[in-house]
């Protein structure tokens, strides 16, 4: 076991260096600015005392909105990257600073400085002699508690492209890997421990006086060259720019694979969240992303995905995944879903995604649009849950239907859960969002849910190891496989295919003139190739 775990660390090193300084830029850059803003305001509110209520409580706002939210509110702003993420950790680490700067000046004792007055001290010299280290301790303990905020909420930042050793921990719950979950887990802990330790330090050193000017300035030159280094490109002076979603860095047939197959080279990238991915391609902050077949924002946006000309990506066919101990309870729920079969082909996914993700339907809406028509065509009694009195919610539900956290997996969540509500006397219940397929897969096994939509490349790649000898492009052949393996492995079922792939695709925009010449994924190769500069072939076939 430990040799195991030595042999990941080792082949994973390089990367877990680089992501822990990304983390401690990010995290040390914000810090430092708060401290600067943070301090100060504290000082001027302590004196003016009217200012600190309104002061703590625009930091106190700010506090309370989720960390997620916040970089979603920033985006639109900053773009991605690095500088939404410092923007967002400066806001949280705000709050402890000012308020322990304004508690521990406010809590010099006032006789103190009355006898700092009586001896002939001016006001500055009261601060500076008086205030000041009496409330360093005060003080300390806000930048203390900043600094281990920080360390947790900056692995947040992967979300947005700006790295850290949330990259490791993303990456790990999209493929279900606790190594590389506990490769970016562990490592922010001790960040967390060694930053609490050295400014507690820190705290004793400043208060020798004299060595409080060379500390300072030492901080502020150290985060001045930290906020002003420039991102080195190791790839050429003009690199493409490739974004990616996390499962996609991980997977066994995602980036690595995909780069070799191709012979791609080195390659600029940033791991983003699949929401953020179209809207980053879209407003240029990368110049080609992975998306997928059935988004509605690839015609919305004028993007266009390259022809996977050499068949690396398998198709993934669109199915539900159910628990055979939830079908042999309820077999009118077979009946059911063996209804949809086919009920669903690209061209109406794309138009439901987009529905979803640009005229702002809820999928709720969009979903009960989609069953009025597609009931009424199949014959089927359904009434619009949306439309009926709420259910009683202390009810227990027949069936749990769970979703993974993006927009189409919202809308088939919606759509199996109103249908099951609106045409059976069944009663289901929704939990969307979950996560990546590690954490909808592992609550359907413990039992925790009882149905999800899943892809049948997905579970190739994560879940279930094909034979080699398995026709990955025989539809036919991969999900017979399916049937049996899970069936076997795990008491699930994999029912019929809802009518649509949604497989991967490299997408680009269609007005890039870089790309006008580019049809496939071997033309981007051949175009990196030659843009290289050495113009050496590597890898591919």
């Amino acid at each position: 076991m430990i040799d195991s775990i030595l042999d990941f660390l080792a082949a994973n090193q390089q990367a877990l260096w680089k992501r822990t300084w990304e983390h401690l830029d990010l995290m040390f850059v914000a810090l430092a600015a708060a401290t600067m803003v943070g301090v100060p305001a504290g000082i001027v509110a302590a004196r003016i005392r009217w200012l600190a209520a309104p002061f703590v409580t625009a930091a106190n706002i700010v506090q309370t909105i989720p960390s997620i939210a916040l970089l979603g509110f920033l985006l639109p702003i900053m773009g991605i990257g690095r500088g939404t993420a410092i923007l967002a950790l400066f806001l949280y680490a705000l709050l402890p600073i000012l308020r322990n700067t304004i508690t521990g000046l406010q809590g010099v004792d006032r006789g103190v400085r009355d006898a700092a007055r009586g001896i002939g001290m001016n006001d500055r010299q009261i601060l500076m002699q008086i205030d000041f280290p009496l409330a360093l301790p005060v003080i300390f303990a806000g930048i203390r508690t900043a600094a281990v905020i920080n360390v947790g909420v900056t692995t947040l930042s992967a979300l947005v492209g700006a790295g850290g050793l949330g990259t490791f921990i993303f990456r790990g719950l999209a493929t279900s890997n606790m190594a590389t979950i506990l490769l970016g887990a562990v490592p922010a802990a001790v960040l967390a421990l060694l930053a609490d330790s050295l400014l507690s330090l820190g705290e004793r050193v400043l208060r020798h006086r004299k060595a409080l000017l060379w500390v300072g300035l030492l901080a502020l030159l150290g985060g001045g060259l930290l906020a002003l280094r420039a991102p080195r490109s190791a790839v050429g002076p003009n690199p493409l720019r490739f974004g990616f979603t996390s499962e996609f860095m991980e997977r066994g047939d995602g980036y690595k694979a995909w780069k070799k197959h191709y012979g791609l080279g080195k390659m600029e990238t940033r791991e983003l969240d699949p929401g953020l991915l179209y809207q980053a391609l879209n407003l240029g902050e990368v110049d080609a992303a992975c998306g997928f077949s059935t988004d509605g924002r690839i015609d919305a946006f004028d993007l266009r995905p390259l022809e996977d000309d050499r068949e690396f990506f398998p198709p993934y066919e669109a199915a539900w995944l159910v628990r055979q101990e939830t079908l042999d309870r309820h077999p009118e729920l077979a009946t059911l879903l063996s209804r949809l079969e086919g009920a669903l082909d690209e061209k109406t996914m794309r138009r439901l995604n987009r529905r979803a993700d640009l005229e702002k339907i809820s999928p709720a809406r969009v979903a009960a649009d989609f069953l009025a028509d597609w009931t009424d065509r199949q014959g089927i009694g359904w009434q619009d849950p949306l439309a009926r009195e709420p259910a009683d919610d202390a009810a227990p539900a027949d069936v749990v239907v769970g979703t993974k956290n993006f927009t189409e997996q919202y809308v088939l969540g919606q759509i199996i859960t109103q249908l099951i509500n609106g045409a059976t006397s069944l009663r289901a219940s929704l939990k969307p969002g979950l996560g990546g397929t590690s954490v909808c897969f592992e609550a359907l096994v413990r039992g925790d849910l009882d149905i999800y939509p899943e892809y049948s490349g997905t579970l190739l790649a994560t879940v279930v190891e094909p034979p080699p000898d398995l026709p990955l492009h025989d539809r036919q052949a991969v999900g017979d496989f399916l049937n049996t393996a899970l069936r076997d492995r795990h008491n699930l079922a994999w029912m019929a295919p809802l009518g649509f792939s949604n497989t991967y695709a490299l997408l680009v925009r269609r007005k890039d003139p870089r790309f006008s010449d580019v049809l496939t994924l071997s033309d981007l190769a051949e175009q990196m190739r030659a843009a290289s500069p050495s113009g050496e072939r590597k890898g591919g076939r």
